[in-house]
C-alpha cells in the first residue's frame, strides 16, 4: 500500500511538472471555436558589436488549426535593412534527422519590418511578426527531433538562425532549450 501511495505521488507529482511547461498565454474557448496560445519563448539571440538580432516563437491552436507565431526583432545604432513577408514566406525547420518540416504564411498580404528608434539607446530597431501555419509534410518528426536550423525564406531574402542546445539570453536573463522547442510544447496542444 505504501508503494502504491509514493508512485501516485511521484505520478501527480511529474504531471503537475509537466502542466507547467503549458500554461497558456490565452485559453478561450467558446461553444463553436476556442484558442490557446503559449507564452513567447526566445529561441536565438546574437549580440555581436552594436547590432542585436533575436527571434521568439509562440505555438497557437486556433479551432483545431496549429500554427506558429513568429517575432523577429533587430537593433543597431546601424541602418536596418527591411525584411518584408508576403503570402509565399515560408519556413523552413531543419531537423536532427536530416529531415525538413515547412510552415506557411497564414496571412494572405505583404507586411514589412516596421521601423522604429529608440533615442535613449540611439538604436534603430526593426520589428516583423509573422503567423505561420505547419503542413502535414514531415510534422510528426516535430514531437521527437530536434530542430537545428530555421530558415524564413521572404520577398527580401532568406533569414537563417540556428538554434543551439542551450541558450543563455542576455535580453530576458533566462536559459531555455531552444533545439526542443517542439518537443517540449506540441504536448501542450495533445499532440
Amino acid at each position: 500500500m505504501k508503494k502504491i501511495f509514493f508512485l501516485f505521488l511521484f505520478i501527480s507529482s511529474f504531471s503537475f511538472a509537466q502542466n507547467k511547461d503549458c500554461e497558456f498565454e490565452i485559453n478561450e474557448e467558446t461553444d463553436s471555436t476556442y484558442t490557446k496560445v503559449l507564452p513567447e519563448k526566445f529561441v536565438y539571440e546574437s549580440v555581436f558589436g552594436s547590432t542585436t538580432r533575436f527571434l521568439s516563437f509562440k505555438l497557437y491552436n486556433i479551432d483545431g488549426v496549429l500554427g506558429l507565431n513568429i517575432q523577429f526583432i533587430q537593433k543597431s545604432s546601424s541602418f536596418l535593412t527591411p525584411t518584408c513577408i508576403d503570402k509565399n514566406t515560408k519556413i523552413f525547420l531543419q531537423l536532427s534527422n536530416g529531415k525538413e518540416v515547412k510552415l506557411i504564411n497564414a496571412i494572405d498580404q505583404e507586411n514589412c519590418t516596421t521601423l522604429n528608434y529608440d533615442p535613449e539607446t540611439k538604436n534603430n530597431i526593426r520589428v516583423l511578426n509573422g503567423y505561420f501555419n505547419f503542413t502535414k509534410e514531415n510534422f510528426e518528426f516535430l514531437k521527437t527531433e530536434k530542430v537545428y536550423l530555421v530558415r524564413i525564406v521572404t520577398i527580401t531574402g532568406e533569414e537563417n538562425f540556428i538554434l543551439n542546445p542551450e541558450l543563455k539570453s542576455e535580453i530576458n536573463k533566462e536559459t531555455s532549450q531552444p533545439d526542443s522547442f517542439f518537443i517540449k510544447y506540441l504536448p501542450c496542444f495533445g499532440i
